[in-house]
């Protein structure tokens, strides 16, 4: 074999896995957050370009990647696009609302378990007010019944995750 064949495997497998690693590392940036949301909002960025990027090669959509676009939806809102932001919301809700695997409130609620950390992130100390409120509107939209009860459980206080949820937000303890 070739020399120059060999450079040119080597150099497009270092490119490959260093657009994974740069995607891998951006989303969990996005995914728990940075130390200022403006550095969070750039982690979401790049992070959703990287996974769309992948998704074109043929990556399918998890139900894990609810947060992660519940990311980029705060993100794209924070840019000012308030209908794209809403659309990623949307897909948020349906990729985390899909899952099978569940978590069981105190009141007995059974709620999507990537639904359920999608909510802790939306309710993250540096997501601005109007995300939230963007969120529970779409999120109000898709299942109106699923959305009341989990309402009155976050009212109650309840929760089974070690946060402590209230209706104003969701403090990490």
């Amino acid at each position: 074999m070739p020399v120059w064949v060999k450079i040119a495997t080597v150099l497009a497998f270092m490119s490959f896995w260093l657009f994974g690693m740069t995607t891998a590392l951006a989303s969990g940036g996005c995914r728990k957050g940075l130390s200022t949301a403006e550095r969070t909002n750039k982690a979401c960025l790049v992070s959703m370009t990287g996974l769309f990027g992948f998704k074109k090669i043929g990556q399918p959509d998890k139900a894990s990647d609810a947060p992660l676009y519940a990311g980029y939806a705060i993100a794209t809102l924070a840019s000012g696009d308030a209908s794209s932001a809403r659309d990623l919301f949307r897909q948020s809700f349906h990729f985390g609302y899909a899952s099978s695997e569940s978590v069981e409130l105190k009141n007995g609620l059974k709620v999507s378990a990537p639904l359920f950390t999608t909510v802790l992130r939306v309710h993250h100390d540096q997501t601005p007010p109007e995300a939230r409120a963007l969120w529970w509107e779409v999120f109000q939209e898709a299942d109106a019944d699923l959305f009341k009860e989990l309402l009155t459980a976050i009212e109650a206080k309840q929760d089974d995750t070690g946060a402590q949820i209230y209706a104003e937000g969701v403090q990490y303890v």
